[in-house]
């Protein structure tokens, strides 16, 4: 172990965008920095390890180096400042309903903390406000979901918040969810036209029209959105929440043989990314798109499933309807176990009425 090892890794870090392969030669970095006993090289290291995972698809990764860090800066503030974690906090936030052993008391906790920290930092709480505002949503909690929008509209924007582009992919998020989809449509087109971009959106704002304009039963709309949206994430591994609606216009269209690619494109990076609730959400559509697919053409054929699933065939070679019930089955064990940490039983309830909507259902027809 040297010194001269560890740069050779941080300069085929530094050559990749983020992705599992970074976040995989960050980590031997840390390991081997650790080793050395450098500890603000091992600061430094993990602070560009958060960024990767987060922006590379594994976000569990994510929140193991920022504990670290946090503690760090908690016991010498002087030599690693709060300031420098506070903007990675917000990614942190962001990503922590996705793990349902975390509980929705330590959720809070966190955000508690959060507001604390930018309070001691003389910043304002627009940032919080949102992510208690996303995280409430994502939970079903919606009395709390509508308290912190309303803080959020009124806080002032300052240099924690985020920017205009992110704001409005937000704001189409909540219309969303309050199930107003013609206005979402309409705060989203400074986003969709281009006129307001930034690294993430409109990316992930595509994904949010397919909902509503399939909500609306606009089906032409939807699908003008998958073709401006797939490609510019279909590369990347941190848009698997993303692509999981581009896939559910391909089950309302029943595009089967663009389905199935999308599936055996983007199935790995679910498994790499050892987020359950992306897993869920993937699993579901994928769910969804062979049961429809059984419906029309329920003959056996060949799908590339990975062989680290229970339902790999050697062959590579199944029946649709055995599929379905498979990845059907796996997304609702996942949803109870989210249902159990919020309290009620919302994202099990959205599993099903996904399902009506990717079909072209009304929700009393789904059961």
């Amino acid at each position: 172990m040297s010194q001269e090892q560890l740069e050779e890794l941080m300069d085929q870090a530094e050559e990749l965008q983020a992705s599992p392969a970074k976040v995989a030669i960050l980590e031997q970095a840390v390991k081997l920095s650790d080793a050395l006993g450098d500890l603000e090289q091992s600061y430094a290291i993990r602070q560009d390890l958060i960024e990767a995972a987060v922006f590379g698809g594994m976000d569990d990764r994510a929140l193991v180096a920022f504990a670290w860090c946090i503690s760090q800066s908690d016991q010498d503030p002087e030599r690693f400042p709060e300031s420098d974690l506070l903007w990675r906090y917000k990614w942190i936030l962001g990503s922590i309903t996705s793990f349902p052993n975390v509980s929705t008391q330590r959720i809070q906790q966190m955000e508690d903390d959060y507001q604390e920290r930018l309070k001691r930092s003389g910043h304002g709480l627009k940032a919080v406000y949102k992510i208690r505002m996303l995280n409430a949503s994502y939970m079903g909690l919606i009395e709390r979901r509508d308290h912190f929008e309303d803080k959020w509209r009124k806080a002032p924007h300052d240099e924690m918040a985020d920017c205009k582009a992110c704001e409005i992919d937000s704001e189409v998020k909540y219309l969303n969810s309050k199930g107003d989809y013609q206005a979402a449509i309409k705060a989203a087109k400074p986003v969709i036209s281009g006129k307001v971009r930034c690294l993430t959106v409109p990316q992930r704002t595509f994904s949010e029209i397919i909902f509503a304009e399939l909500s609306l039963g606009n089906l032409d709309k939807a699908r003008e959105a998958f073709e401006k949206g797939y490609r510019q994430v279909s590369g990347n591994p941190d848009y698997i929440s993303t692509i999981c609606w581009h896939l559910g216009y391909l089950i309302r269209a029943m595009d089967f043989p663009r389905g199935t690619r999308l599936i055996e494109r983007h199935l790995p990076w679910v498994l790499q990314a050892n987020n359950l609730e992306q897993q869920m959400w993937f699993y579901s559509h994928t769910g969804n798109f062979f049961e429809r697919l059984a419906s029309q053409e329920p003959d056996s054929r060949r799908v590339r499933i990975p062989e680290s699933l229970s339902i790999h065939s050697p062959e590579d070679r199944y029946e649709p309807a055995k599929l379905a019930q498979w990845f059907q089955s796996q997304a609702a064990e996942i949803a109870k176990r989210f249902d159990v940490r919020n309290g009620n039983d919302f994202v099990s309830s959205c599993l099903v009425s996904n399902r009506a909507l990717t079909f072209g259902l009304e929700k009393k027809d789904s059961e």
